[in-house]
């Protein structure tokens, strides 16, 4: 069994308080109005009127990962990336989540030769690393297309990507890749081509029969196609919006396009400010683990954090006893050297607000003892 930590009742409350961007609205955001122009789009082109599948963001185990194929010791499931509530019950990491009981009811309303089509958008929580194009919680949307199982073919699956992309990101290529997955066969993920840059937008493949027979459902009588999307990165595309941040950031000139999906017109990018910690730390901690640790420490600060990567990691008996007692290196414990950039969307971090966020960083983060480790300005 995968080990799991509970979060406290201040993050579960925290998550559940935080605004879901695919939710219809009096001025809704880009993220929805998207949704709502791809599932219209997908009507035109001839696939069927979709229903609409919502549910609570605190979901089971079995719902978010059992019925869909996980086994209990997948690392996926531990607490380095998954948000746990109690022992069975966790924050959704996917709106997949959703689909098995959709996909049953579905199964058991559907005539011979008919298709129905499943969306579920919303939002999730991960525990992800940092940088222009990922955060914690980010909007996704399922669409599952239940029809024949004869039906159900690798064309009709790049008809679906095509008809999607077609619709949400109309000036990008696309290309695709072989990607397993636990509850489809023939598993691609799907990259949009900007510049020298592959962004991942989707995967998706063809409803995998053990899925099917996992829920009780006959896959001679039954087949489909099964995809998933991030939301926040077709919006990011279509408008041209160049950090995740962006998308929730509050000042008024950012807010005032958030809610079309025109180009994005460029605010003042701000100089950035940039530092490498080298910490003490226990061994085999994720990147996601230690950013989640870091954005916590930051607090109000977190939006000012832009990067979090881990730039070279070394056990602490392979370094120079010097090193070591420099670093407050602790028996069992490693050298991790942080890169950590600093930049706010709508004004300057001063010199003495930037040293001290990452002064209380330093501090919160070091495990070693008290006064070890130490900063390098680059």
């Amino acid at each position: 069994m995968t080990l799991k930590t509970c979060i406290c009742a201040d993050k579960l409350q925290a998550a559940l308080d935080l605004p879901d961007l695919t939710e219809s609205v009096a001025n809704p955001h880009a993220i929805n109005l998207l949704l709502n122009e791809i599932l219209e789009h997908l009507g035109n082109k001839g696939w069927p009127q979709a229903e609409l599948v919502s549910g609570p963001r605190v979901v089971t185990a079995e719902e978010n990962y059992g019925l869909l194929g996980y086994t209990a010791d997948e690392v996926t499931l531990g607490s380095a990336h998954t948000r746990w509530v109690t022992e069975h019950t966790l924050l959704r990491t996917q709106t997949t989540s959703r689909i098995p009981v959709a996909l049953q009811q579905a199964a058991g309303q559907r005539r011979a030769g008919e298709r129905l089509l499943l969306a579920a958008p919303g939002i999730t929580f991960r525990r992800d690393s940092r940088d222009n194009w990922h955060c914690a919680e980010p909007h996704q949307m399922d669409i599952w297309v239940l029809c024949d199982s004869a039906e159900a073919t690798v064309d009709l699956l790049l008809r679906l990507v095509g008809d999607i992309l077609q619709c949400a990101v109309p000036d990008l290529d696309w290309v695709h890749s072989v990607s397993p997955h636990h509850y489809t066969e023939d598993g691609i993920e799907v990259n949009m081509l900007l510049g020298e840059r592959a962004v991942e937008v989707l995967e998706c493949g063809r409803i995998a029969p053990s899925l099917l027979r996992r829920l009780g459902i006959d896959p001679e009588q039954h087949g489909g196609l099964a995809l998933g999307m991030g939301l926040d990165r077709l919006v990011m595309l279509r408008k041209g919006i160049p950090d995740i941040r962006l998308l929730r950031d509050a000042h008024p000139k950012v807010q005032a396009q958030m809610h079309d999906l025109s180009p994005w017109s460029a605010i003042s990018r701000l100089p950035s400010t940039r530092r490498d910690m080298s910490l003490a730390l226990t061994c085999d901690q994720t990147e996601e683990a230690i950013t989640e640790k870091l954005l916590a420490a930051a607090g109000a600060r977190a939006n000012w954090i832009e990067e979090v990567v881990i730039k070279g990691r070394w056990p602490g008996d392979s370094l120079p006893e010097l090193a070591r007692q420099r670093l407050g290196l602790l028996p069992g414990q490693e050298n991790v050297l942080l890169g950590i950039v600093l930049r706010d969307s709508s004004r300057s971090i001063t010199a003495p607000e930037a040293n001290q966020l990452y002064e209380d960083l330093q501090v919160a983060l070091h495990e070693g003892t008290p006064g070890g480790g130490y900063r390098l300005n680059c």
